[in-house]
């Protein structure tokens, strides 16, 4: 009996752990640089950055995870790509009862992205955007780092101009490798925001939401709200803030960084 409630107790663990990452890598494999940026030659950057994240996705268990990255890659008037590499520090613990508690770090998944302009932004303020994702099982599997597969992943971005503002819808699909004697759910994906331009600031709202990757689990919301700044022509941080809307994903993060221009 005792034998089982550990078993039980390892697999919540492990289980809540991918989720925490995957919900990191979700978030990197969507990510663009803003177009204000962007070169009309095109240009390289070195995105520098880190955050936190926490919550108890609906179960006796806390999870908090602690990441750097550093996103390389390069963005052209019609297309952008990156590769994008987190190291992780992920901590669990839980009740009194399950005395569970743990520490984790190290790498985390590669993230290789590419996007493009499908339509671009005609008279009327409209565009259409999309971009692919692959996820590269270069973290460990054994401590939760990660799922040890290959995920895949499709999105479209739609933009609208209305004044000042510029309104967007974002839609995906994730297809999740699973681990042997593992099933997770393939990953839908939404998305709608609102931004405006302030000189060199860009600040934007969204509201987000996804499948989740348990069967049964509570399907994440959340609201976000970024920073985008131009310091010059060389450099751009870039800052934002997020709070979970339901169990289903994190309650808490903050992410923040330095793009370097070259």
């Amino acid at each position: 009996m005792n034998s089982g409630r550990t078993m039980s107790a390892e697999y919540l663990r492990t289980g809540i752990l991918q989720y925490a990452v995957h919900a990191l890598l979700l978030l990197l494999s969507a990510i663009a640089v803003p177009s204000v940026v962007s070169a009309d030659s095109g240009r390289g950057y070195l995105d520098l950055g880190g955050g936190y994240k926490t919550g108890d996705f609906g179960t006796p268990t806390t999870t908090n995870l602690y990441y750097f990255s550093s996103t390389l890659g390069y963005v052209a008037p019609r297309y952008d790509v990156s590769i994008s590499l987190p190291f992780l520090f992920l901590d669990i613990s839980g009740s009194s009862q399950s005395g569970m508690m743990n520490m984790n770090t190290g790498l985390g998944d590669v993230i290789l992205r590419g996007g493009g302009v499908l339509i671009p932004e005609n008279d009327r303020g409209f565009a259409l955007n999309g971009a692919l994702s692959i996820k590269l099982p270069t973290a460990g599997s054994n401590n939760g780092m990660g799922t040890g597969e290959i995920d895949y992943g499709a999105f479209l971005g739609l933009l609208q101009r209305l004044d000042a503002f510029k309104l967007s819808i974002t839609g995906g699909y994730i297809k999740i490798g699973d681990p042997p004697a593992i099933n997770y759910n393939d990953i839908y994906l939404y998305g709608v925001g609102l931004s405006r331009i302030f000189g060199g600031t860009n600040i934007a709202v969204s509201l987000d939401g996804r499948r989740s990757m348990v069967a049964g689990g509570k399907n994440p919301q959340e609201v976000s709200l970024s920073i985008f700044h131009v310091l010059n022509a060389d450099y751009a941080i870039r800052g934002s803030a997020f709070k979970g809307l339901n169990k289903g994903g994190p309650d808490l993060g903050m992410d923040f960084g330095v793009v370097i221009w070259f």
